[in-house]
């Protein structure tokens, strides 16, 4: 849990820098206007947008997970090959701070987004004797994600943003593998990276909509095989390499240092 705890920290210590920084007032929600996105100026004076602010959102994500397989099979003397598709729903939340910066209101956001990933089974190849081929099936439980992520928010007209960027973090569970003839499980951290991008529309000063795609790569999950009829026989590992196309459609609460107690 090592690697959890140092993209937490990190997170929470980014979070607490900007906090003591911000000033929290609100303000005139109307911002945007053709002279804003024309020329090269400030936003309104006063203006919500034009300042430090916190929000927190809830993520639903809608994703198609990709499994490529690796390792080797000693009681077949095989290296394991194939990959696997599946679609899923994961769900999380981000606490963030939006940064304005140059003109045009453009933005810079930092969050730290958590979320549960439901992955359920996928397939590979194992190996083929005389009968059909053996397939591994491979089930990710207790799956999470903890991501440092940093957005690009761009204006457009009609309180529309579009917004890109990506983040760092780390990402664990139980990962467990079974062909009926060998089989492992494994607890694991690793490393995760996700880039995207999407467009938000603002629906009130407080409430923004949120859709967007991201690329996550969850890196690669070792796992120790052994003989299904004697676990004390070790029969090589296999390897996980999983990777996810995600939709994402989120609503995020703005101004949150004044839903806490300050106008």
């Amino acid at each position: 849990m090592n690697c959890l705890k140092t993209f937490l920290a990190v997170g929470v210590t980014l979070s607490a820098s900007l906090l003591s920084a911000a000033n929290l007032q609100a303000s005139v929600y109307e911002c945007f206007n053709e002279d804003d996105l024309l020329d090269c100026i400030p936003c309104v004076e006063d203006c919500w947008t034009d300042r430090v602010s916190f929000y927190v959102s809830a993520n639903n994500y809608a994703s198609v997970n990709h499994l490529a397989s690796g390792g080797f099979n000693t009681w077949a003397f095989t290296a394991n090959s194939g990959s696997d598709n599946n679609a899923a729903y994961d769900f999380g939340l981000a606490l963030g701070t939006r940064i304005p910066i140059g003109c045009k209101c453009k933005a810079l956001r930092f969050e730290v987004e958590g979320a549960f990933r439901d992955l359920g089974s996928l397939s590979t190849t194992s190996f083929q004797l005389e009968g059909p081929t053996q397939t591994y099936i491979v089930d990710y439980d207790d799956r999470w994600s903890v991501m440092n992520n940093l957005w690009l928010d761009i204006p457009l007209k009609n309180n529309k943003t579009i917004y890109f960027g990506g983040g760092i973090g780390a990402n664990g569970g139980k990962v467990s593998v079974d062909d009926t003839y060998v089989s492992g499980q494994s607890r694991f951290n690793r490393f995760a990276w996700q880039i995207g991008g999407g467009v938000t529309w603002d629906l009130s000063q407080r409430v923004t909509m949120d859709l967007g795609y991201r690329y996550m790569d969850y890196g690669s999950a070792i796992v120790d095989l052994s003989a299904n009829y004697n676990h004390s026989i070790a029969t090589g590992n296999y390897i996980a390499d999983l990777t996810s196309h995600q939709v994402m459609l989120g609503i995020r609460f703005n101004s949150l240092g004044n839903l806490i107690g300050r106008r």
